[in-house]
């Protein structure tokens, strides 16, 4: 079969296409196979890989556009997965600069990891001689976050980072916030919480590239939702995002139900930010996906009632936690 691997030599990006018996593929794992270029066709090609175990989170590439961990992909697996095709595609993480082949930089992703400070301040004054204890369920609040190895999958496949990575951190990197600012030990969680809330806390799209990719399981979308719950818990309920959360809150419960796309920008934005997107409006209202007299209102969906319970029910339980 065809093993298409995108190359990038510092200057110049382009493809190289390996002609290997698919017998020789099926048995190994994607790091395998890469080993195996390597080794017997070709001594150029840079990739990164250390422990083989899936606990370092070296080796993570893309196939076909999609994101694994190169030392846990079993190949007769992925073939399986598209189909047992005759040719594949393997490229370097997406949302990275390439340095080299399948080689990426991780410096500004690790600047971004140092800025959340993830660590714990513990009161050294309570401590016993046995140490500083957590129970089994406080540790499992934040013990599949621990799982994460750092291999970059999640960031790769982030499409919020590739529309627009300037106003945003990693996956990865608010997975890390998370650990830090729910472990029960820690005394200074708004440490955490003030750096992620500025530097994208509230940009997250809500895809779930992260928790489809991640080779842990780990969802870094539903570690972002508890940050921002915690955040507005913690008072700092200021800002465009607290204000949509709201405002859709506010439509779910007070109003019909059904989220009203008007009342939703005016609310989260206010009148004047929307004047600038008078355009969009008007191209959603042409195709049908806004009704401009849904900003008077609307019909309650059917079994609102039972939605205003359920919500009101999940509020109740959460204030006795």
């Amino acid at each position: 079969m065809q093993i298409i691997i995108d190359r990038f030599d510092g200057k110049n990006k382009y493809e190289k296409s390996y002609e290997i018996a698919k017998e020789v593929v099926e048995p190994i794992t994607l790091l395998g196979l890469l080993q195996y270029i390597k080794q017997n066709l070709d001594i150029t090609l840079n990739f990164t890989a250390a422990c083989r175990m899936a606990i370092c989170g070296a080796c993570a590439v893309r196939v076909n556009g999609h994101s694994y961990l190169a030392c846990d992909t079993k190949m007769n697996e992925l073939l399986a997965e598209y189909g047992n095709p005759e040719s594949i595609r393997i490229s370097p993480l997406g949302n990275f600069r390439v340095v080299s082949d399948l080689v990426v930089d991780w410096e500004p992703a690790i600047e971004n990891l140092t800025k959340i400070k993830p660590g714990i301040v513990t009161d050294t004054s309570n401590i016993s001689k046995e140490g500083c204890k957590q129970s089994q369920a406080q540790v499992n609040v934040i013990k599949k976050s621990w799982d994460c190895i750092l291999c970059g999958a999640c960031a790769s496949e982030c499409n919020k980072l590739e529309a627009d990575a300037s106003d945003y951190m990693e996956p990865f990197v608010f997975v890390h916030a998370y650990r830090s600012a729910f472990d029960s030990r820690n005394l200074k969680p708004d440490a955490h919480l003030k750096t992620v809330i500025d530097n994208g806390l509230w940009m997250c799209v809500k895809c779930q590239e992260c928790a489809d990719r991640c080779p842990k399981g780990i969802s870094a979308c539903a570690d972002i939702t508890d940050l921002r719950i915690m955040a507005i818990q913690k008072g700092f309920d200021e800002g465009m995002g607290p204000d949509h959360a709201e405002a859709f809150l506010t439509d779910l419960v007070d109003g019909s139900g059904r989220l009203n796309e008007i009342k939703l920008a005016l609310r989260s934005e206010g009148v004047i930010k929307n004047m600038g997107k008078l355009d969009i409006a008007a191209n959603l209202m042409l195709a049908g996906k806004m009704n401009p007299l849904h900003v008077f209102g609307e019909e309650d969906i059917e079994g609102h009632d039972d939605l205003v319970k359920m919500i009101n029910a999940a509020r109740k339980a959460a204030s006795k936690e």
